[in-house]
C-alpha cells in the first residue's frame, strides 16, 4: 500500500495488476476493493492532486467490496 499524503480524503492505496484490483483505505474509516480498474487509474491516483477529487468517478464506476 502506497500512502497518499496529499490527500484529505485517502490514506493509501494499493494495486495488483495481475487482477487490476485497486485497494483503497479511507482516512474516515473502510477498506474497499474495486475491481477491473485499469492501470491508468491507480497512476492518476498516485500523481494528481488531490486525486480523490479527480479520480473518485471512475473509481466508483467499477464493482466493489468492503473489507473492514
Amino acid at each position: 500500500m502506497t500512502p497518499l499524503r496529499h490527500s484529505k480524503a485517502v490514506e493509501e492505496i494499493g494495486y495488483d495488476r495481475a487482477t487490476n484490483t485497486l485497494r483503497v483505505r479511507f482516512r474516515q474509516g473502510g477498506l474497499y476493493d474495486y475491481f477491473a480498474v485499469p492501470v491508468e487509474i491507480h497512476e492518476g491516483l498516485l500523481t494528481s492532486e488531490p486525486p480523490w477529487s479527480e479520480w473518485r468517478d471512475r473509481v466508483q464506476m467499477h464493482p466493489f467490496q468492503r473489507l473492514e
